[in-house]
């Protein structure tokens, strides 16, 4: 899997997502987690993983799904987001061939639970020019 870069942390009043939603996220279990994201947050206590996926407003097309790593004791969160590309064709079946890709996990501070975290996170996803 091919890793994206993230541009620099937004403050944690500027949390607008932009033309961007996810329906309610979903706790999973550490084991559905990306490995990135894992090894992210290895050693802290307490962490819970979620996950939503995300969608452009104004296409009302999946842009990928958001996985987040909440740490409430530190008060940080994690996150990356995993996109699915189609990379070629299988020649026996004629079946498209699906590549994921996960960005960077990145890390910042929040303490505001796992919406406003989703949010600052597409914000800079946004602000890196992954996100529309």
């Amino acid at each position: 899997m091919r890793e994206q870069p993230i541009s620099e942390a937004v403050e944690d009043d500027e949390s607008d997502p932009g033309p961007v939603m996810w329906p309610p996220e979903k706790e999973i279990e550490v084991s559905a987690a990306h490995e990135s994201l894992i090894k992210a947050v290895a050693g802290s206590r307490g962490v819970r993983f979620f996950t939503a996926y995300i969608i452009d407003v104004p296409s009302d097309c999946f842009l990928g799904d958001v996985q987040m790593a909440i740490d409430d004791v530190a008060g940080e969160a994690c996150g990356i987001l995993l996109t699915r590309h189609v990379t070629g064709v299988n020649a026996e079946t004629g079946e498209p061939v699906l590549t994921d890709e996960a960005t960077r996990p990145f890390k910042f501070p929040c303490a505001d639970g796992v919406e406003k975290a989703i949010s600052i996170f597409c914000k800079n996803l946004r602000l890196a020019g992954i996100l529309p």
